[in-house]
């Protein structure tokens, strides 16, 4: 199967707690996210909804971007590339924000990560 893999960038100005399903009522600080999704048709869609405020709430990165903005998305080409591989390089490079957040269909420690650092002006 042909996975599109993307990175969704969000800011959030300030910190403040976001029930995100399952997972309960977190704590996300101020700074920058990056997601690791993919999407196996209607990418456009996707990345529409992620952008999107106003939706109904069911995955939990619909949670995260009905309070914060959409920046931009990185779309990831590359043989071998799975969401979870993506996942494991970012885990690198950025702090997992929040453990599970993404990844309840795997068994990754989570798709989601934090960085303080922000677009130079952005509040």
């Amino acid at each position: 199967m042909n996975e599109r893999l993307y990175i969704a960038v969000f800011v959030l100005a300030a910190g403040r707690h976001i029930t995100v399903g399952r997972l309960g009522r977190r704590f996300f600080r101020q700074g920058m996210y990056l997601y690791v999704g993919s999407a196996r048709r209607n990418l456009a869609a996707r990345l529409a909804r992620h952008a999107r405020k106003n939706k109904p709430l069911h995955w939990h990165i619909d949670y995260l971007s009905a309070r914060a903005d959409m920046l931009g998305v990185v779309l990831v080409y590359g043989p071998n590339q799975s969401e979870c591989r993506l996942a494991e390089e970012l885990a690198q490079l950025y702090q997992l924000a929040i453990p599970g957040f993404g990844s309840s269909d795997c068994r990754c420690p989570g798709h989601l990560f934090y960085t303080p650092k922000t677009v130079p002006g952005q509040t």
